[in-house]
């Protein structure tokens, strides 16, 4: 079947009956989703069975995939859930599924399979400018505020800030092709 993606048996089903029912290729391969030619295929194959038995796929050639589809999910997950990951922690994360899996394989399925893309996130300020003059100013507007004028502020968000520089250093990061198409990767400061 060449390098083509492998059509089930309930797909194979559908086109036979659809021109046992009198419909042409075109019109089965648009109600079918499937090309053309891949239709002239299964009718030929059909025709050349006798036209009784509805035709099975050949068994495909090569190796099989190291990574399945439920552990390429389990990979996508925590990706999405923590976008610093390496192939590597991703690997000794999960020995169960990834026991025979090299770090090369596993960033391959990455960057081709789940379209996943490193790159080293922006480094963001931990303060702008304008942050620095808007706090300043806050300050200044309610330094004279005692403490039961505070007491009846309410607070309504709680944000993490990092006050000390601590370690700057580029990070690598993952992303997806949803957030490819914005054309930025950042790593947040605030949680």
């Amino acid at each position: 079947m060449g390098s083509g993606k492998e059509l089930g048996r309930d797909t194979i089903v559908a086109i036979i009956t659809l021109y046992k029912e009198g419909y042409k290729c075109k019109d089965i391969a648009t109600r079918v989703g499937i090309g053309v030619r891949q239709v002239q295929k299964w009718i030929k194959k059909f025709r050349d069975g006798g036209g009784e038995d509805i035709p099975t796929p050949k068994p495909r050639s090569g190796r099989p995939r190291k990574i399945q589809n439920r552990t390429s999910k389990v990979i996508k997950r925590q990706l999405d859930k923590n976008p610093t990951l390496t192939a590597r922690k991703l690997m000794e994360n999960n020995p169960a599924l990834l026991q025979d899996v090299s770090v090369r394989c596993i960033s391959d399925h990455l960057l081709k399979d789940l379209q996943y893309r490193s790159c080293c996130a922006k480094v963001l300020p931990l303060l702008s400018a304008k942050n620095v003059r808007d706090r300043i100013a806050f300050s200044k507007k309610y330094k004279d505020w005692t403490v039961e004028d505070w007491e009846q502020v309410l607070w309504s968000d709680e944000s993490t800030f990092v006050v000390s520089s601590g370690c700057r250093s580029k990070r690598p990061t993952y992303k997806d092709s949803v957030r490819q198409s914005e054309g930025r990767c950042e790593l947040n400061r605030t949680q």
